[in-house]
Parts: structure tokens; C-alpha cells; sequence
């Protein structure tokens, strides 16, 4: 089993959301990102999905040149959990993200 963490202060990413969300966020994630009225809201969105791709790539142990932050989505299934869709990653990956107001956190596993 490997175990990836990372976490995000959310004050680093003001002022580069418009920049990150087009390098960060994959379509769908982009749809829903947009969806979104809140300022606050779509900051925690933008650095929770952030931390959880981080978290990914340190499951690896490494970056991987041949794979993006866009091309692995962090959805959400019916009971708002999220879960990573990806066509580039074949492994079962189980991610937990949470946030405060200037943190937000994830934790990747992968059997």
C-alpha cells in the first residue's frame, strides 16, 4: 500500500485562480468549479483538488512528465464523496479531502 498527503493554504493560490483553474482543473471539474456563485467556495474547490493531485503524484513517488493535473479529474459520487477518475491511471486510488477556512487537505491511498 502507498500513502500520499498533501495539504494547501488556501492564500497562496489568491490572485492565480484564473491561471491554476485552467492548468489544474480537468473539463468536468472545470464545469463544476464554474457552477459555483461563491468566491470562497470556488477557492476551496480549486485547493482541495489541488491537494489531492499533489497527493496523487506522491503516491508515485514522482512526477510523471507524460501525465497533467488535468488529465485526472477529482469528482464527486451521489453522497458528495470524492472519488478520482482518470484514463490515464489504471490503479485503484481511494482519496479523502477536507478544508478549513485557509486549508484544505487529501490523503490518496493506492492498494
Amino acid at each position: 500500500m502507498e500513502i500520499g498527503i498533501d495539504l494547501v493554504e488556501h492564500k497562496d493560490l489568491i490572485g492565480k485562480e484564473e491561471k491554476l483553474k485552467l492548468r489544474l482543473l480537468s473539463l468536468e471539474e472545470l464545469e463544476r468549479y464554474n457552477s459555483f456563485k461563491s468566491d470562497k467556495r470556488k477557492l476551496e474547490y480549486l485547493a482541495s483538488r489541488f491537494a489531492a493531485k499533489e497527493a496523487i503524484f506522491k503516491v508515485y513517488k514522482k512526477g510523471d512528465l507524460t501525465i497533467n493535473f488535468s488529465d485526472i479529474s477529482i469528482l464527486n459520487s451521489e453522497d458528495g464523496s470524492p472519488y478520482v477518475s482518470s484514463t490515464k491511471i489504471n490503479d485503484n486510488l481511494k482519496v479523502s479531502i477536507s478544508h478549513t477556512d485557509n486549508y484544505s487537505i487529501a490523503v490518496v491511498l493506492k492498494n
